[in-house]
């Protein structure tokens, strides 16, 4: 059953990326990263820092991060090299499917450094909070129902995920957002892969 399912991922429209350079893991990276960057400061020189980030708020090129967020640039950049990402920064467009939703966000997840995640096709629990950030307090900005396909491919904050949800059969992003998950949550699915 479990190698019927990983057949069947392989054919679906957003099957979880693989590979050393995959673009939208290095997309991915960018903007978490350079999110983070926003957040301190940071003054964006390039169309693409300047589409996604909001300069009117910047102070300059050198800012200074948080020891958390430190370690978190410092592991994005590791992982971007890893796989050998090379943005064209001159460009103007990421393809991140989830963007308006990472838009809203307080805290942005970290991509894992293989792209293997976690697949739910037809979720059978109740409706879950999606949240801004890994706090109960961060603020609700989407929500998982019962029958969404979701997907997570980011490393967890403590005991909160981060997910992206699907209609049925569908690649276009309804919800995303931070969620607290029980260990076995794939049980609350009708079917799973990764």
């Amino acid at each position: 059953m479990r190698a019927l399912l990983l057949f069947c991922l392989t054919f679906l429209p957003f099957a979880l990326p693989s590979g050393p350079a995959h673009a939208g893991s290095c997309e991915d990276l960018w903007y978490s990263r350079n999110w983070i960057m926003d957040r301190a400061g940071y003054c964006f020189g390039t169309p693409l820092g300047q589409t996604y980030f909001d300069n009117s708020d910047c102070t300059g090129k050198n800012v200074s991060l948080t020891s958390w967020d430190a370690e978190r640039v410092a592991e994005l950049r590791e992982i971007e090299q890893y796989q050998g990402c090379t943005l064209n920064t001159q460009s103007t467009y990421l393809a991140l499917d989830d963007i308006q939703f990472r838009r809203l966000l307080v805290e942005q997840p970290t991509l894992f450094p293989e792209g293997e995640g976690f697949l739910c096709m037809g979720y059978t629990g109740y409706g879950v909070s999606l949240l801004a950030g890994p706090e109960s307090n961060s603020g609700v900005i989407s929500a998982l129902e019962p029958g969404d396909w979701y997907r997570t491919r980011h490393d967890d904050i403590g005991a909160w995920t981060y997910i992206i949800v699907t209609a049925p059969h569908s690649e276009r992003v309804k919800a995303a957002g931070w969620a607290m998950f029980a260990p076995d949550s794939y049980m609350q699915c009708l079917a799973a892969a990764g």
